[in-house]
C-alpha cells in the first residue's frame, strides 16, 4: 500500500518565487500576463492549489473538465457569467466555478488569487 502523506501543506501568499509566465489561451482584449505557481499537488495529480496573478486584461475562462475555488488576495476584478452577470470580486472574497464555466474575467489593473482545483474527468 503506497504511503500517504498526511502534513500539512503551507505555501506563501507573498511574492512569487520562481513564477511561470503566461498568457490567457482565450484573449479578448489587452496583452495579460498571468504569473503563477504551484503549490500542491495530490489525489494522483487530480487536486492542485497554489497562487495566480493576472495584469490588466479580458478573457475567457472553460473550466471543462474541472473544478476551482478561488479567494481573491489582491486587486479586484469582474468575472462575468455567459448570461452577462458581471460579479465584482474584491480582497477577500471567494469564488466557486463550476465544472463547465464559460464566463469570462475582466481585470481592469492587477488581481491575485489563491486557487484550488479537483478534477471531475
Amino acid at each position: 500500500m503506497a504511503e500517504i502523506n498526511s502534513r500539512l501543506v503551507r505555501f506563501s501568499a507573498g511574492p512569487l518565487q520562481n513564477p511561470e509566465i503566461s498568457k490567457p489561451r482565450r484573449p479578448m482584449e489587452g496583452d495579460t500576463v498571468f504569473r503563477g505557481m504551484k503549490a500542491f499537488e495530490g489525489n494522483g495529480g487530480r487536486a492542485s492549489s497554489g497562487i495566480w496573478e493576472s495584469t490588466a486584461g479580458k478573457f475567457r475562462s472553460d473550466t471543462t473538465g474541472y473544478i476551482e475555488f478561488g479567494y481573491i488576495l489582491e486587486g479586484e476584478c469582474r468575472i462575468v457569467d455567459p448570461d452577462g452577470t458581471v460579479h465584482a470580486l474584491k480582497v477577500g472574497d471567494p469564488f466557486v466555478m463550476p465544472e463547465g464555466y464559460k464566463g469570462h474575467w475582466e481585470v481592469d489593473e492587477f488581481v491575485k488569487k489563491v486557487w484550488f482545483v479537483s478534477l471531475t474527468d
